[in-house]
């Protein structure tokens, strides 16, 4: 058994993870050390996301999301910059189906400009000028919207991190956690670890890791929701800017959208629907654990009872691609599922909390220990950012 001491342990090494490594590092932070159960990254959210640089236009002013996402859309793109890493900006239509879309629409809109984004209203016929297959009469474009390959900004995080002195630890399960006097002893695989400060970047088994390291009852719950996204010939739009629908005010899913991924593919997706494991990708996979987890919250209940039809819905959309079909040409007509030439999923960790979604970023602080518990999309867009928001809750810890 090898043994490692260190002053810093962060647990995880997805986007906010290797964000954190690498922020961390920089600032000139000595003694860190990453854990991660797989045997190298991009098995999860990072390297199974939609690739959109996320603008803000959802989010709520003063929430967390939004302020960490306009920041860190600013830091991503001078990432990539910096590293020569590809991307594109080509703004972001979205586009009401029909008048019962109008004033969520309009809510959305008034909310990118009070967040200080570009947008601009469209009508019919400047929609079409994107591309004729569109169907809606009403729509607004957002300027700063576009589009990268997170696993090449994770790769470059770890790259950094370890010319700048950062060990990275693959292969390396968490089996148990000591808490001592001053401090923590990690055993993860083969590997003792010391540490005096401990950082929880676990994404979807973060409220277990919060659980092994504190003693206590997590305050969230992680509930897995699959997306599934499905590539179509590239000639069958003729733009590169991402079409969005309007999505539902209530649910945290921005619904079905159309984007040509950076090396060209055009992808469709994803739905969203329960997953009877955190980490099921091929198929239908039940593990007994997180199927119990997700029955043991309220939250199921309360969501199939207020969004009954919209439940139904993204199930519809998982099991029949017609119905899928018929939701994709409520925006764009171009689309058939005959058309299909490929398939990706991922999976969200989605925190729930007294029986709700928790539709924010969350952050807690215990001791000598920092836990991310809520960072879904657009945790990617906001990394850095997020990165910053731990070391300012990390550094009132010292």
């Amino acid at each position: 058994m090898s043994d490692y001491k260190s002053e810093i342990v962060i647990i995880g090494c997805g986007i906010i993870g290797g964000a954190l490594s690498y922020k961390l590092a920089k600032l000139g932070y000595n003694d860190i050390v990453v854990i991660d159960k797989e045997n190298t990254i991009n098995k999860h959210q990072t390297g199974r996301n939609s690739g959109v640089i996320h603008s803000g236009v959802y989010y709520p002013k003063g929430s967390l999301k939004s302020r960490n996402c306009i920041d860190g859309y600013n830091q991503i793109i001078g990432f990539l910059d910096e590293y020569k890493i590809p991307y594109k900006i080509p703004g972001k239509l979205i586009v009401a189906a029909d008048e019962t879309e109008y004033d969520e629409l309009e809510r959305l809109y008034q909310n990118a400009l009070d967040v200080g984004l570009q947008a601009n209203h469209m009508d019919r016929e400047d929609i079409l000028k994107i591309d004729p297959n569109l169907v809606g009469d009403k729509g607004f474009f957002v300027k700063e919207t576009g589009l990268t390959d997170y696993k090449k900004v994770l790769e470059k995080f770890v790259d950094v991190g370890k010319e700048l002195g950062v060990q990275y630890l693959f292969s390396s399960p968490i089996k148990e956690i000591t808490r001592m006097d001053k401090g923590f002893q990690i055993r993860a695989g083969n590997q003792m670890i010391s540490t005096k400060y401990l950082i929880n970047c676990a994404g979807l088994q973060s409220d277990r890791v919060y659980e092994l390291s504190t003693g206590l009852k997590s305050p969230v719950t992680i509930i897995p929701f699959k997306g599934e996204y499905f590539k179509v010939p590239k000639d069958s739009y003729n733009s590169d800017v991402a079409i969005y629908p309007v999505p539902n005010p209530d649910f945290p899913f921005l619904g079905v959208h159309l984007t040509r991924m950076v090396d060209g593919t055009l992808k469709v997706g994803p739905n969203a629907v329960l997953s009877f494991s955190r980490e099921g990708y091929d198929g239908f996979e039940f593990n007994l654990r997180d199927a119990i987890s997700n029955f043991s919250t309220p939250t199921l209940f309360n969501i199939a009872k207020k969004y009954k039809t919209i439940v139904v819905k993204e199930l519809l959309k998982h099991k029949s691609k017609s119905f899928f079909e018929e939701s994709v040409k409520k925006y764009w007509n171009n689309f058939d599922r005959e058309s299909i030439i490929g398939y990706t999923c991922g999976i969200r960790a989605q925190a729930t909390e007294k029986g709700k979604l928790v539709n924010d970023f969350k952050i807690v602080c215990e001791n000598n220990q920092v836990h991310v518990l809520n960072a879904p999309s657009p945790a990617a867009t906001s990394c850095l950012s997020i990165a910053d928001t731990i070391i300012n809750e990390f550094e009132n810890l010292r």
